[in-house]
């Protein structure tokens, strides 16, 4: 195996191989659970477990947004993207999403809270950062 930092060996058992072999493919990009040890001053992995690096990161556990928004416009497409996200069943931590809108008057900001709760992963954050009207978007 290789990494940024070079190429590695990591010693794998039968049973493992056969879970393992499908996420074990050239640019794959998993999380390799070993045990370390050394012998003879050298270390030595054993494979005890391979995960995508997605699911890793989707099941990183919950975590909610806040998403900053210049007007009650932009409101719409990203009720869309979560209900469309809760819909398919999109993997990820699920969390609370509160909505900032800048009044832009005497009020400021103003914070609306969603009741429900909804998926939370890295590629619905990059989904709502990219529509027209959101300013920015938080982990809370």
């Amino acid at each position: 195996m290789s990494d940024p930092t070079g190429q590695y060996e990591v010693t794998m058992f039968s049973d493992t191989l056969e879970t393992a072999r499908v996420h074990l493919e050239v640019g794959s990009q998993v999380v390799i659970g070993v045990e370390a040890t050394m012998e003879a001053d050298q270390l030595k992995l054993l494979a005890r477990s391979v995960v995508p690096i997605d699911d890793i990161v989707a099941d990183a556990g919950a975590s909610g947004l806040r998403v900053f928004v210049d007007s009650d416009a932009a409101l719409t497409p990203v009720l869309t993207i979560l209900q469309n996200a809760a819909r398919d069943k999109v993997r990820g931590g699920r969390g609370p999403i509160i909505f900032t809108v800048d009044t832009g008057g005497d009020l400021g900001e103003v914070d609306i809270a969603l009741d429900d709760e909804y998926p939370v992963n890295p590629q619905i954050k990059g989904a709502l950062r990219s529509l027209g009207g959101v300013v920015e978007v938080q982990e809370i």
